[in-house]
């Protein structure tokens, strides 16, 4: 979150906290001023944290939701999850491979909250120029660690980054990284592909790292043979239809008929951009028959999912495996990793309802809530998406919904409406998207209440108005 005032530091930190060192205790009307600089001082008074043997906090044993969002034949759905951390936290990469994908997520959590540096170390900065968005960040990417607390620095804004602009800034480097570098695959559905080599490749595996040690969701899909590159597993040729359908289907055309091998007059050979490469030794005269098709097709998709992007899966790869062990994300299926990678697509208007608490006087009964309610429930689920984006930094949320969306520090923080007085000359709902929060104005109408939150979604603002 970043409050879009230069008096920031004056924020209340809006709930009861405690100094990790000496258990202090400060009110929700402390500011986050006074209480990081009791903080700083209460250790920097005592021997250097080296020497006092200073305890990393343990990740804390929580159960597993109620109810998880997953993914089945191409639909979205909510299943019941009675997981126990404290049973599954303690086993094996072997062990949980064959466990359930509640119990999958909810250990790599657990694991990788072993590498955290507690906040109240520090944080590194994440400078950001935003008519160079790749390149600069990319340069302080690479300088700050990210287990660390990540605050976001865009240049010449006055927002001061609480958690809810690193979301903004992983929304917005993948939005520019697929006008680039990334292209959209040849499916039916809106996935992208490696397009090109390039440095930021670097930046990708760094950015996907964050998203999953943070446990955020990127905005965009990419093809099923880089995700399963990723996560340490073979490409199948089923896999390739999520790639290239008509590359797919002619290379199953090949592979089921017979055919007669002078007319097709098909070599090991594959044209790309004017150039003749050839898939094995000498491939160029050696014609594709009946006997031999397989190894062709063979050879075809090892050339399209690791030979041609090599260097750029190195490099992701290379940024993703610095922070999140390769043998974690092994555990997973292609399709759980992108679950948890991409979150859930689809926003279930009555679950957003259901867990979404109020200030008061706001309340379920509320003139506003009803309205409030009333029209985002005329929205598409683009619109949704785009709304939901304004309130919390992302256009998805994770799959264990809404129930447990979390603040910026790892907490977990439902969506709340905070009722403000109308002001004539900036009627916009305020979000602080760090804390899933919305100051709603206290509208007089509904027609009023509907021409700003329209606004914000045939806009698509993203932080030109009253985001904080």
């Amino acid at each position: 979150m970043g409050n879009r005032s230069s008096n920031n530091s004056n924020q209340k930190i809006g709930q009861e906290a405690k100094c990790p060192n000496c258990d202090r205790k400060f009110g929700p009307s402390t500011t986050y001023n006074l209480l990081n600089t009791h903080i700083d001082h209460c250790l920097q008074n005592q021997q250097q944290i080296n020497n006092i043997g200073f305890q990393m906090p343990q990740p804390q044993v929580q159960l597993g939701d109620n109810y998880i969002w997953v993914k089945q034949n191409n639909q979205w759905k909510r299943v019941q999850s009675q997981v126990n951390g404290g049973q599954i936290q303690n086993l094996s990469v072997q062990e949980i491979k064959n466990r359930s994908f509640p119990e999958k997520q909810m250990w790599f959590n657990l694991q990788l909250e072993k590498f955290r540096i507690p906040w109240q170390l520090g944080s590194d900065k994440l400078n950001v120029n935003l008519n160079d968005l790749l390149q600069s960040s990319l340069i302080s990417a690479r300088n700050v660690n990210l287990y660390k607390e990540v605050k976001v620095v865009f240049q010449n804004d006055k927002v001061q980054d609480a958690g809810g602009l690193l979301r903004e800034w992983l929304t917005l480097i993948f939005k520019e990284m697929c006008k680039d570098i990334f292209s959209l695959t040849e499916t039916n559905d809106v996935t992208y592909k490696i397009a090109k080599q390039s440095q930021y490749f670097d930046l990708v595996g760094l950015a996907i790292a964050k998203a999953l040690f943070e446990r955020m969701n990127i905005c965009v899909e990419f093809d099923r043979p880089l995700v399963k590159r990723l996560i340490g597993q073979e490409i199948s040729f089923q896999d390739m239809q999520f790639y290239d359908k008509s590359l797919y289907l002619s290379w199953k055309y090949l592979l089921e008929n017979q055919f007669d091998e002078n007319s097709l007059q098909q070599y090991f050979i594959i044209c790309k951009d004017d150039e003749i490469i050839e898939l094995k030794q000498n491939g160029a005269d050696i014609l594709v028959t009946n006997q031999n098709k397989q190894e062709f097709v063979d050879l075809s998709i090892q050339f399209y999912s690791e030979k041609m992007i090599s260097k750029q899966l190195g490099q992701i790869q290379n940024g993703l495996y610095k922070y999140i062990p390769k043998d974690y994300l092994n555990i997973f299926t292609a399709e759980e990793f992108e679950m948890i990678l991409y979150g859930v697509s689809v926003v279930d208007l009555d679950e957003w309802k259901q867990h979404t608490t109020y200030k008061t006087p706001y309340a379920d009964t509320s003139q506003q809530i009803k309205w409030f309610w009333k029209i985002l429930s005329e929205f598409d689920q683009d619109q949704l998406k785009k709304f939901l984006h304004y309130c919390t930094g992302s256009y998805r949320i994770p799959v264990n919904g809404f129930s447990k969306l979390e603040s910026n520090r790892g907490m977990y923080s439902k969506f709340q409406i905070i009722p403000i007085d109308y002001i004539n000359a900036n009627s916009f709902p305020i979000a602080h998207t760090c804390f899933n929060r919305l100051e709603l104005p206290k509208y007089s109408s509904e027609e009023m209440m509907r021409k700003y939150l329209r606004s914000i979604v045939l806009n698509d603002l993203e932080g030109v108005f009253g985001m904080e």
